[in-house]
């Protein structure tokens, strides 16, 4: 390729990057009724709240903190099918409103096994949020309080 057609390539690249920002996926966060959330349905004891808050809230919930490069595009449009996609499957603040007591049981008592496996949060969401890394000991709070609801659910289904 002769220089002139790399330099047309790369002009032609701008373009298209700076004509894609006018694509703009809408980053929402939807109001939060404290009555629907989960912490008004199961009690949480405040270092696992910290942990959730600090590791999971962002996507699981309808307060998420839009960073810079959210609203750059393409990796927009990444970041807002990443959060549509947590809230779809857990969104904490909206947990009365999403969740059967029994599905309740089931999605927390497989936190610790999300959070041990390294599943959760996603090692792309770890790499950009430092902060979102779970420590061993933090880990231990969080598995010890979900079991109880995994336990809970073993025994719920013994009962039947």
């Amino acid at each position: 390729m002769s220089r002139g057609s790399i330099k047309w390539v790369l002009i032609g690249l701008v373009v298209v990057l700076i004509f894609i920002q006018f694509v703009q996926p809408s980053r929402t966060n939807p109001p939060v009724i404290a009555s629907r959330s989960l912490e008004a349905h199961v009690p949480i004891p405040t270092k696992v709240q910290i942990v959730l808050e600090r590791a999971c809230y962002n996507c699981h919930s309808s307060a998420t903190i839009w960073p810079w490069y959210s609203h750059v595009a393409p990796v927009s449009w990444l970041v807002v099918n990443d959060v549509n996609t947590a809230r779809g499957h857990i969104n904490f603040q909206d947990w009365e409103a999403q969740v059967s007591p029994q599905e309740g049981q089931e999605h927390l008592g497989l936190i610790c096994k999300l959070i041990r496996d390294g599943t959760m949060p996603p090692p792309n969401y770890r790499f950009m949020h430092k902060d979102a890394y779970i420590s061993p000991d933090e880990a231990n709070a969080v598995c010890a309080w979900s079991q109880q609801f995994a336990e809970k659910e073993d025994s719920d289904k013994k009962g039947d």
